[in-house]
């Protein structure tokens, strides 16, 4: 159920709009640069599109950073490539800088532009390896194409509210918080569910800072449309730790006082105050 609503959900049909959308022009691009013989003697054009769809992928991070990663590394890359390229032996020297790029992968992951750059490097050194002219130049022209157009596409207005993603993940932190205060206040003896639920609650709560966080460090004209949800997550953070204080209670003495229950209905309105505009409480 999960993975049908990631899918199908609002942030997976912008995701997949915004993949078409890039590949797509990506795509074209491509072709109509390789009809006017861009490419030369290489035959690389699926380069671009593949970049495009990369880059549109938002578990990499912010869309700026993760653009401006992705050309500073493929620039650093594909320098050093044509430096080593010019001085090491074929294909021995080349056998070799592979044999380094792959083992220094490991290490480069810490950092999306250094991936970027080990990642360049080593296909353009498989790439002569094969018998292919170097393609440093074109690498560039083309990453930076793909950059600016995954900008482009990244900013184009899409069907639905703006935000809607970091709205879905408070959406599911409400539903998760609310379902764990229920239990709570209904003092069930059942602990196993109560904490199954404790621990939905700060999953998709995590889930939802998660997204802010990336949300927050996007472009201004990305970032504007989920600035106010801070109120929302840290109300929704405060009952669900009020919730817990009061189910240690539970768990400790098999009943609540009135004054856990005062606290949890204080918690609650603070959340329906904070969270009405942005609607992540389920009706009452």
């Amino acid at each position: 159920r999960r993975a049908l609503w990631a899918a199908f959900g609002t942030g997976g049909r912008e995701y997949a709009l915004r993949v078409a959308l890039s590949f797509g022009a990506a795509a074209g691009i491509a072709q109509a640069l390789h009809h006017t013989g861009w490419y030369g003697r290489h035959q690389h054009w699926y380069w671009l599109p593949v970049t495009a769809v990369f880059l549109v992928k938002p578990d990499l991070g912010p869309l700026a950073s993760r653009v401006l990663c992705r050309a500073a590394g493929t620039v650093l890359g594909a320098l050093l490539f044509a430096g080593f390229a010019a001085v090491l032996p074929r294909p021995f020297g080349l056998i070799a800088l592979v044999a380094v790029c792959g083992a220094l992968l490991p290490v480069s992951t810490r950092h999306f532009a250094a991936l970027t750059a080990v990642v360049t490097v080593l296909v353009l050194a498989l790439i002569m390896i094969g018998g292919e002219p170097q393609a440093s130049v074109s690498r560039i022209a083309e990453t930076l194409l793909a950059c600016a157009l995954v900008l482009i596409v990244g900013h184009l207005p899409m069907p639905g509210k703006r935000g809607a993603g970091v709205r879905a993940r408070l959406a599911a932190a409400g539903t998760a918080a609310h379902a764990y205060l229920a239990h709570v206040m209904a003092e069930s003896g059942d602990r196993a569910e109560r904490w199954a639920l404790r621990r939905e609650a700060y999953r998709t709560l995590a889930e939802a800072h998660t997204a802010m966080a990336v949300a927050a460090a996007e472009l201004p004209a990305l970032a504007r449309h989920t600035r106010d949800t801070g109120a929302v997550a840290t109300a929704l953070e405060r009952l669900v730790d009020t919730t817990t204080a009061c189910a240690v209670h539970l768990d400790d003495t098999g009943r609540l006082t009135p004054r856990h229950t005062d606290r949890l209905q204080e918690a609650l309105r603070e959340l329906e105050s904070g969270g009405r505009d942005w609607r992540v409480l389920p009706a009452a």
